[in-house]
């Protein structure tokens, strides 16, 4: 395998909690697509499906992921290679399993947009897709293997607002958040809360389940004011 090659990956999984599995990857190289369905031995709950539209069915007699090409990939990257990915946390969690650690660079398109774009709602590529409209001209009908392209289509927008060094900077940098996003609070300013209710904030802070963003802009702004 070369090096110095821009990796698009995309992956569905059979859920979100820590024992959920890969069900699906894709990956662009070079304009060369491929995707696989993962065989998983945990089944996909019925509400997931109805996310992703991939069910128990399609992953029978299915590979196991250390089989797959985009197994093979992931453990041939190099420091000159950069891999894009949505959601670069999830990611590593799931290949620490496999005792894989990407050696490429890596652009999280999930944070960079965070960084970049911060009066949107929600940063999953699904919802992305239709609030930027990504790649909409080219696929009619959902196809969960096909969202790669939409995976590439945002950084191709990304690219518009930054240039890649940036990109791969802003990948690992925590992200100062503007509103919060739940709770009596919600769509409110941060550092008006950090003015007029800093018990609140504190009390967030208390949170296990904190997004780290969130813990992160809400002790910027209780250090600004106090």
């Amino acid at each position: 395998m070369g090096c110095a090659m821009l990796v698009f990956l995309e992956y569905k999984t059979t859920g979100f909690e820590p024992e959920d599995t890969f069900c699906l990857v894709s990956f662009l190289v070079d304009g060369n697509f491929s995707s696989e369905f993962v065989k998983s031995t945990k089944k996909i709950a019925p509400e997931v499906s109805a996310q992703h539209h991939i069910s128990n069915l399609m992953l029978k007699n299915q590979k196991e992921f250390t089989k797959t090409s985009a197994y093979k990939l992931l453990e041939g990257l190099c420091v000159e290679d950069i891999l894009v990915v949505h959601d670069y946390e999830l990611l590593q969690k799931l290949l620490e399993r496999y005792q894989i650690r990407v050696q490429a660079g890596v652009i999280d398109t999930k944070r960079v947009t965070k960084h970049q774009i911060q009066e949107i709602a929600r940063y999953d590529l699904s919802y992305l897709r239709y609030e930027l409209a990504l790649d909409l001209q080219k696929e009619i009908c959902y196809n969960p293997s096909k969202d790669v392209y939409v995976l590439q289509s945002l950084y191709e927008y990304l690219l518009e607002l930054c240039d890649e060094q940036t990109m791969l900077k802003l990948s690992f940098e925590p992200v100062l958040l503007q509103k919060i996003g739940f709770g009596k609070y919600a769509k409110r300013y941060v550092e008006e809360i950090a003015i007029h209710d800093p018990q609140y904030l504190r009390w967030m802070l208390s949170l296990p389940t904190l997004d780290e963003d969130m813990r992160y802009t809400i002790e910027y702004y209780l250090q600004e004011k106090y």
